[in-house]
């Protein structure tokens, strides 16, 4: 086993259930940041200052750009995507259709008065031009979208929130629904409900579930927080109450964005997370959202702690799970994914305050299914003693959410949890690329966005069970033009269902190879569709921008507006990370052609052995080339032989058809 110091770390990763150990010097710097989390974007609140600090990472990373369909669908100045991490903003079909919305300005100043929702369509083999104005009459921002009924699709947005539809996704004038209900009956305020999560369930996605919150300010630093669920069967007629979490009685402890919501058939999954009070918690319906069970998926072994008060103090650590993903797959399971980070209580700190850690040495994306027992650590008896406080009396649980753990006998040390069953995740690194702790940017525009380095997980499931999840990372071979920061990565990780454990860190989506522009650009806010109809298939968005830090927000590092370009990504998965049936019947026999451009050949992915026929037509509608090709399964290399420009090649087989537009060169 090789040491190395955290300053120069590289990584060699392993790909088994239970990984090779890595080990790195804990080196981490702390800052102390205020306990109060208040949204971007409403006008009426004036958000906290806070202080934040940098620490550490990098990873090996195998990229398959040849199997990434990047699309840029839209340019934004409006560039504070969420305050957290972005949900329910992405949908695909099963015709292979996909939409993606953003929150949306061309103006490059903090006005924004054209602000709204972006929204581009993806037809199967394109994407539509980019949109040049939002999509209601009105100012609006952070919206969310779903599939409704068989082939149309839902839009809300806030502020307050507002409901369109269309009966054909893509197609035609948005139908305005009107504004939803403001709050529950009782609510002492007059405060609309915003900050909305859409997803529709039944066997038509015909019943649509919202979550929101209701923010109100007390005072100038004082605010509250009301959690609200909504169902309607119409989009015209909704039902509103404070949800199944008011049933724990904790309607009142999450703010705005600390919410994902998930459908799939008749079940329904809330999940409440990055709280920094209280425990991760997981509401599920089996019945369209009428009945729902709890679960506590990750303990707070401080549950409710009144951080004014100066004699609420601990003196370890503890590692707590923030941003959070969730999807649930065709048989009803919940799967979610947690960036985590550290961060402690200390005697003697300011009311309201608390030390945060952020780096290689606390870092980690995190892995909970509902079929597995909540969140513990009930297997690391070799640090008892060595790193937790005798006073401590949860010790495990406090560090449950720990990726990178001391090793007893070096101190100083540190090892990763080999159990990739659980963990996702985390920094990446290059070999020969040594990191700089002074060039990882961690400023307050960020530091609240992400906690944790690795941050704003994104899961995608295909109709097997199979799962990728996209984070955001620093990367050590990309600096800024004042070599000064790291831009952000955007990282996949893949879930083999039949497997059971997680290929960590496995493709770069940012990869100057996939697109050269992103060898100077920042990647974060990342998305996903969460339910994808062909096996080993998912799709994944996130915004790119030239500069590191953001424009909007009362932290913001950045002086100008600058244009960010928000793109989606389809992934085409290599066998050894998808599990199908032996039973199974293709959807689309061809699932992947590339490279794009090409030169005098394309390759072409085939999910069995088949007879096609393969039909290249040029911009004028003239069929250039035409022939039939025995394809095997997997990978088939075909000659084109063509000049130089841009084509459509349709291949046809079993009776389904894939066509893509493609360059040669």
């Amino acid at each position: 086993m090789r040491k190395v110091l955290l300053l120069s770390l590289s990584l060699a990763l392993g790909f088994s259930a239970f990984a090779q150990q890595r080990v790195a010097k804990n080196d981490s710097r702390a800052t102390q940041m205020k306990a109060e989390k208040v949204a971007v974007g409403n006008e009426k609140i004036n958000p906290a200052m806070a202080n934040f600090a940098p620490q550490t990472a990098k990873s090996v990373v195998v990229n398959r750009y040849q199997d990434l369909e990047d699309g840029e669908t839209m340019v934004t100045t409006y560039d504070l995507q969420s305050n957290t991490f972005c949900s329910n903003r992405m949908y695909e079909l099963d015709n292979g259709s996909a939409a993606v919305v953003a929150t949306f300005s061309h103006e490059p100043n903090q006005q924004a008065t054209d602000r709204g929702t972006g929204y581009n369509f993806y037809n199967g083999s394109e994407w539509q031009e980019m949109p040049e104005a939002r999509v209601e009459p009105m100012r609006m921002g952070w919206p969310t979208i779903a599939q409704w009924g068989d082939k149309g699709e839902i839009l809300i947005s806030h502020a307050p929130m507002h409901c369109w539809t269309r009966d054909i996704a893509g197609e035609g004038e948005w139908v305005d629904r009107g504004q939803l209900p403001a709050s529950p009956e009782g609510y002492p305020y007059t405060d609309d409900a915003s900050w909305p999560r859409v997803a529709t369930s039944g066997p038509n996605h015909n019943i649509i579930h919202v979550v929101a919150d209701i923010q109100h300010s007390i005072s100038s630093d004082e605010v509250v927080h009301h959690q609200v669920y909504l169902r309607s069967e119409d989009a015209e007629n909704w039902t509103i109450s404070y949800g199944p979490i008011a049933e724990v009685g904790l309607e009142t402890e999450f703010s705005a964005e600390d919410y994902v919501l998930a459908a799939n058939g008749h079940t329904v999954a809330i999940l409440y997370t990055n709280s920094l009070t209280q425990s991760v918690w997981m509401f599920k319906s089996l019945d369209d959202g009428i009945t729902w069970t709890p679960t506590k998926v990750w303990e707070d072994p401080y549950e409710g702690s009144d951080w004014n008060d100066p004699n609420v103090w601990y003196e370890d650590t503890l590692f707590r799970p923030m941003n959070g993903a969730m999807v649930i797959d065709n048989n009803g399971v919940v799967h979610t994914a947690f960036n985590t980070f550290e961060m402690a209580r200390l005697q003697g700190q300011d009311p309201g305050y608390y030390t945060s850690w952020s780096g290689r040495a606390v870092d980690g994306i995190l892995y909970w299914n509902d079929t597995q027992d909540p969140i513990h650590d009930t297997d690391h008896e070799e640090y008892i003693g060595t790193i937790f406080e005798e006073h401590f009396a949860t010790p495990h649980q406090a560090h449950a959410a720990r990726l990178w753990w001391p090793i007893p006998d070096e101190p100083g040390y540190v090892r990763m949890h080999p159990d990739s069953t659980r963990w996702i995740g985390y920094i990446p690194m290059y070999e020969n690329i040594d990191w700089d702790n002074d060039k990882f940017y961690n400023e307050n525009d960020y530091h609240g966005r992400f906690y944790g380095a690795s941050g704003h997980p994104a899961l995608s499931v295909d109709p097997y069970g199979n799962l990728a999840c996209a984070f955001s990372s620093p990367c050590t071979r990309r600096l800024d033009d004042n070599g000064t920061s790291y831009y952000r990565s955007i990282y996949v990780s893949y879930y083999n269902v039949d497997k059971g454990y997680w290929e960590q860190v496995v493709d770069d989506l940012t990869d100057e190879e996939v697109n050269f522009m992103f060898l100077y650009s920042d990647n974060l806010f990342t998305l996903s569709a969460p339910n994808t109809y062909n096996p080993g298939e998912y799709w994944f968005g996130f915004q790119s921008d030239d500069q590191i830090g953001l424009y909007w927000g009362s932290n913001a590092t950045q002086q100008n507006a600058s244009d960010n370009t928000i793109h989606a990504i389809k992934i085409n998965a290599d066998a050894e990370y998808v599990s199908v049936p032996e039973n199974y019947e293709a959807k689309d026999v061809v699932y992947s052609i590339y490279p794009n451009p090409a030169t005098d050949y394309v390759v072409v992915k085939s999910s069995e052995n088949v007879e096609a026929n393969i039909s290249i037509v040029n911009l004028v509608g003239q069929t250039v080339k035409q022939f039939n090709q025995s394809l095997k399964m997997g990978e088939n290399t075909i000659g084109i032989d063509l000049k130089s420009g841009i084509y459509f090649c349709t291949i046809s087989a079993n009776g389904f058809n894939k066509t893509i537009k493609f360059v040669v060169k």
